[in-house]
């Protein structure tokens, strides 16, 4: 017990999406990080984004992602979040969206050059554990993100266990946060293959979130971690579009 929760501490306040309440989401995500241009708001942007057209080969989900608590290179951006299927799916999806005026508009507001990555989500939890966003039925919640590096000779499995085993330990009756890992599997990013991963955790709502990172415990990992893991971000999260 004692070395799990020294383990879960590189990494434990970040978490996932994967519950059964996001089945319908897909097993891949395409994350681009933008930059504001001059003069426009994370409101404007967020506005225009919902007016974007999709069609049935579009992303199943789509999200836009505001730093609350990050890096100062983040300030001024946002990231934009979408859920597909598989490859397949997001090649499709890309290749078969026409333009229109609202996505004009929006890469006329934002400058997201060169920053997209793709990862695949990994499940943590058991499904209906969850319901992030109270499951769809909010417009916004809060994301908490931790970005990771796999140590040596270990494997996004033992991390995977290893944040299985600390959800049941520290879940607390009602909470229905997302708990899960999203690993890179394509960036403008050198490193060592498949080694980047990011753990994350989406609120039912905002307080959702809020009491789950106040009742974690906070402690320092050790040698043993399997994976090394940065400081814990904060973001707040608006649903631009959800399924059909």
């Amino acid at each position: 017990m004692g070395k799990v929760i020294r383990y879960t501490t590189a990494f434990f306040a970040s978490m996932i999406w994967a519950s059964s309440s996001f089945a319908q989401g897909g097993g891949l995500n395409e994350v681009l990080q933008c930059t504001l241009k001059p003069s426009f708001s994370v409101e404007e942007v967020v506005s225009v984004g919902k007016a974007i057209p999709r069609n049935e080969n579009g992303p199943n989900l789509v999200f836009y992602r505001e730093p609350i608590v990050a890096p100062a290179s983040r300030a001024g951006s946002i990231n934009v979040v979408r859920y597909w299927d598989s490859f397949e799916h997001m090649i499709r999806g890309l290749e078969t969206q026409a333009p229109s005026g609202p996505s004009q508009h929006f890469f006329a507001m934002v400058d997201c050059a060169g920053t997209r990555s793709v990862g695949r989500n990994l499940s943590v939890i058991e499904p209906g554990t969850a319901a992030p966003y109270e499951g769809g039925n909010l417009d916004e919640s809060y994301v908490a993100i931790r970005q990771c590096t796999l140590n040596p000779d270990n494997s996004i499995e033992d991390v995977q266990s290893l944040l299985s085993e600390f959800d049941t330990d520290y879940r607390a009756e009602g909470d229905r946060t997302g708990y899960g890992i999203l690993q890179i599997l394509a960036s403008g990013q050198d490193g060592e293959m498949n080694s980047a991963f990011a753990i994350r955790a989406i609120g039912e709502n905002a307080l959702g979130l809020g009491r789950r990172l106040d009742a974690l415990p906070w402690n320092t990992p050790d040698s043993e971690s399997p994976a090394t893991c940065g400081s814990l971000s904060l973001w707040k999260s608006y649903v631009i579009h959800w399924g059909n």
